[in-house]
C-alpha cells in the first residue's frame, strides 16, 4: 500500500500545481481536510470538504501572480506520506518573490487523501507521524 499512496502524493503535487482538484475529484475523500493552522500565515486555518478546498484556493490564489511547490523529500509512514515542500513563486501584488519550504503531512484511505497537515519543519512532521522525538 506504500507505493500506492506515495504514487498519489505525487499525483496531489501535481494536481496542486496544476489547480486541478475539480477535474480530479478522485484524489481527495468527500470529508477531505486541508489544515494549515500550525502556519503563521495570514491563511493559517483549517478547510474541509470541497466547499472549503475551493475557497481555499480563491483565497490563496489572488496573493499569488505564479506559484509552484515541488517534493524536495517524500517519507513513507504507513497510512500517512511527509512532504518536504518547496514552494516557490511571486506576490500577485507585491511583487515579491516568495522561496520557502515546510512540510505536508497526507493521510490516505482507499487511495484517497483525508487530510493535509501544513507544519513549519521537517522535524514537527515526522514527529506528528510518530518517526522522531
Amino acid at each position: 500500500m506504500s507505493q500506492e499512496n506515495i504514487a498519489l502524493v505525487r499525483r496531489l503535487n501535481d494536481v496542486y500545481n496544476a489547480r486541478g482538484f475539480a477535474e480530479n475529484p478522485d484524489v481527495l475523500d468527500a470529508e477531505f481536510v486541508w489544515d494549515m493552522s500550525r502556519m503563521e500565515i495570514p491563511e493559517s486555518a483549517s478547510y474541509a470538504g470541497a466547499d472549503g478546498i475551493r475557497r481555499f484556493f480563491e483565497s490563496w490564489g489572488e496573493g499569488f501572480a505564479s506559484e509552484h511547490v515541488e517534493a524536495e523529500e517524500i517519507v513513507d509512514a504507513g497510512d500517512r506520506v511527509v512532504v518536504m515542500i518547496h514552494h516557490s513563486g511571486r506576490g500577485r501584488t507585491s511583487g515579491i518573490e516568495v522561496d520557502q519550504r515546510y512540510a505536508m503531512v497526507w493521510t490516505i484511505r482507499d487511495g484517497r487523501a483525508t487530510r493535509m497537515e501544513m507544519y513549519p519543519t521537517r522535524a514537527e512532521a515526522l514527529k506528528a507521524v510518530r518517526l522522531a522525538e
